[in-house]
């Protein structure tokens, strides 16, 4: 009898050895550092299996056994928990890493630049033509409502959702403009300031020259004078569509458009660009100048002043170091 204790006993501790064995042994390939040494772009797909998942971090190197990872994710039940979506794996990602990222489920976000002052069709250009979005091609092309920025993306993203975004973001930053805007601005709404700020957007190319430039603006509409927007007159032609590629001729000025300043009064019957925050902000809350006009200086700024003489002195220099350059 006691030799049957004993051998049920050493059975038992045989039992128990090899369990812990076992618990360690699997403890230790879901914890062991994986065999990549670099980051990889670990791409699932809706509905993709875990046996395809598997097969797919293997030929990536980011595991060493495709069925210790089967395994796993079956022992822990995470076989219906994994996410589709795109995800950066870290090198030596252990499988215990990989999983804790796809099953959180955030996706590996791409990047989209959309510059200031892009008419509508170019932006719309630049999401249709960028592969990784998804999702119809989009066709639209009321300027002015899109913000521009850097915007995030995932796999989930469609094409629709990232134009959706940055038109709710541009209502919500020319919305916050109007309702804190200088009382004494010669607008009637919010609208005539995004046709404005699309202006200054295009004439000025730092954030002190939006304000100087805006404040000019203002300043005619409330003297009653024309704008001579040179950005107009060109939308006036091409309507963003494409770049002019050339100097404006005495021709072009004459041009009879909505948009050409030169030729209207006010301001034209739509923005002319996707301006910026900052614009939309410098028309909003413009410096308090005398400024009447202004012109390129030659340094990436203007020369700004306040009557026709000092103006034309200014026009004067900036020929002369165009024809020195």
């Amino acid at each position: 009898m006691a030799t049957f204790f004993s051998n049920v006993f050493c059975l038992f501790l045989a039992c128990l050895i090899s369990f812990y064995i076992a618990v360690t042994s699997f403890k230790l390939y879901y914890e062991k550092p994986g065999p990549s040494e670099q980051e990889q772009l670990l791409i699932i797909k809706k509905g993709q299996s875990v046996a395809n998942i598997a097969s797919h971090l293997k030929e990536l190197n980011l595991i060493e056994n495709r069925m210790v990872f089967i395994l796993v994710v079956r022992l822990k039940g995470f076989h219906d928990k994994i996410k589709f979506g795109e995800y950066m794996i870290t090198k030596t990602a252990s499988i215990k890493d990989i999983l804790d990222s796809v099953i959180t489920g955030v996706s590996f976000q791409n990047k989209i630049t959309i510059p200031e002052g892009l008419s509508t069709i170019s932006v719309i250009h630049r999401i249709n033509n960028d592969s990784r979005i998804k999702g119809d091609l989009i066709s639209f092309s009321e300027e002015g409502v899109l913000a521009p920025n850097t915007y995030s993306f995932d796999i989930t993203t469609e094409k629709k959702d990232l134009f959706l975004k940055m038109r709710k973001n541009q209502e919500r930053i020319l919305e916050a403009a109007w309702d804190k805007r200088d009382p004494d601005l010669p607008l009637n709404n919010a609208s005539e300031l995004l046709i404005l700020a699309s202006i200054v957007e295009k004439e000025s190319g730092n954030e002190e020259d939006k304000k100087k430039v805006a404040s000019v603006f203002l300043n005619r509409l409330k003297k009653k004078m024309r704008l001579q927007s040179d950005p107009t007159v060109v939308y006036s032609l091409t309507k963003g569509k494409e770049p002019l590629n050339r100097e404006l001729s005495r021709s072009d000025l004459k041009t009879k458009s909505p948009f050409n300043t030169y030729k209207i009064d006010g301001l034209p019957p739509s923005p002319i660009c996707n301006p910026s925050k900052a614009s939309i902000h410098a028309v909003s809350n413009p410096l308090k100048t005398d400024f009447l006009f202004f012109v390129a200086n030659g340094e990436g700024g203007h020369n700004f002043s306040d009557n026709l003489k000092q103006h034309n002195r200014f026009v004067k220099e900036y020929r002369k170091l165009k024809i020195e350059n």
